[in-house]
């Protein structure tokens, strides 16, 4: 009975240190984002940085869309992908709120044409962007289609994967990520009082989420079944 009590505990610790972990490492890579000014090569290593940090620890998320491949795919249970995306929240209003206190700025992506056209292409781009970089992520974290099992090569080809995916989203700045545009949207409305942009906040949200799942089926029904046969036949 003991044993199983310590069990218990050690894995809801583990939890919360997975959660902890992405808090804090969405707050750094919210402070980088700031910092960048919009350079795609600075991004990439904020990025680098806070996924190093928590990769050993939570599984390097950063990011809801992630979190909800990782629990599409079963690889995190319910519990875990709603404490996360808490965790993920909070880290990326917490570094807002510091680059906005602290700096005296904060810069966000933004749909900046509303007609309905473009709107759907930003929302499309989102959507692309973020199905070829979590896709590589489920490569990665798959031992048999993974590139490489050494940890940094994971991580050096993942950032990689995110860098060039914001290449879908260069009108609207290539966030990938629901969590920190929310988060950086309504304090750069805070600070621009530019209400408009609450109108466009939605393609953030549902275009990386979209991706999410198209990407989890892409590699489940096909990348999947297709490398295992290569290699079977190899």
């Amino acid at each position: 009975m003991e044993e199983k009590q310590l069990t218990f505990s050690q894995r809801h610790a583990q939890k919360f240190n997975g959660a902890l972990i992405e808090m804090i490492s969405m707050a750094l890579f919210a402070y980088g984002i700031v910092c960048s000014e919009g350079n795609g090569g600075k991004i990439a290593l904020a990025f680098f940085g806070s996924l190093a940090l928590c990769a050993p620890i939570s599984g390097g998320h950063i990011n809801p869309a992630v979190t909800l491949a990782m629990w599409l795919t079963r690889q995190i249970s319910t519990g875990t992908c709603l404490l996360y995306w808490i965790a993920q929240l909070i880290g990326a209003f917490g570094g807002g709120f510091f680059c906005y206190m602290v700096l005296g700025q904060i810069n966000s992506p933004m749909v900046t044409d509303l007609n309905f056209h473009w709107i759907i292409a930003d929302l499309c781009g989102e959507a692309l962007g973020s199905f070829s970089f979590i896709l590589m992520i489920l490569i990665q974290c798959n031992p048999k289609t993974t590139f490489s099992d050494k940890p940094i090569a994971s991580i050096t080809l993942i950032t990689l994967s995110l860098h060039l995916s914001r290449c879908f989203t260069s009108h609207s700045g290539g966030c990938l990520n629901p969590g920190m545009a929310v988060a950086l949207e309504l304090f750069q409305v805070l600070k621009t009082n530019e209400l408009e942009r609450l109108d466009s906040m939605w393609v953030f949200i549902a275009g990386p989420f979209a991706g999410a799942i198209i990407a989890v089926i892409f590699f489940k029904l096909i990348y999947s079944p297709a490398f295992n046969r290569y290699y079977k036949n190899a």
